[in-house]
């Protein structure tokens, strides 16, 4: 390959990845999304909007910790089937119909948020982790 092929090649991967690749700003489907939005609004628009926190932390430097947890279980599976199996019954074949289930799956969810306030009641920072953080409250 010449230069100006791979040159061109290069140029046109790094524009699929950055077109692949939503921040956590952009509403996508990154844990984050729109958390970024709360920064800079008051303690009391956020209770208003999330409801009471889960848990309150007071840090030395003065400001607070909000946390809000939310956890579901979901389960999957448990359907019924009939499947139809040739069995030999006095020396004959018979069709024979077998009920089965599929197996059950317990899926747990969970996602928990902390917003820092800041001394005057103002959002200074947050953090987000879990598995069902996807679908996160704004301030609008």
């Amino acid at each position: 390959m010449t230069f100006r092929t791979v040159a061109i090649l290069s140029g046109f991967l790094l524009v699929l990845a950055a077109a692949g690749c939503g921040g956590p700003d952009d509403g996508g489907d990154e844990p984050a999304a729109g958390l970024d939005d709360w920064i800079g609004m008051t303690d009391r628009k956020l209770a208003l909007k999330w409801g009471a926190p889960d848990a309150v932390y007071d840090m030395r430097n003065g400001n607070r910790i909000l946390t809000w947890r939310r956890s579901r279980t979901e389960r999957q599976g448990g359907e019924l089937y009939t499947v139809t199996e040739t069995r030999v019954v006095d020396g004959e074949k018979v069709v024979v119909p077998i009920t089965r289930q599929t197996p059950v799956t317990t899926l747990r969810y969970a996602c928990v948020t902390n917003f820092e306030i800041d001394r005057d009641g103002y959002i200074v920072g947050h953090t987000v982790e879990g598995n069902d953080c996807l679908d996160q409250p704004r301030p609008y």
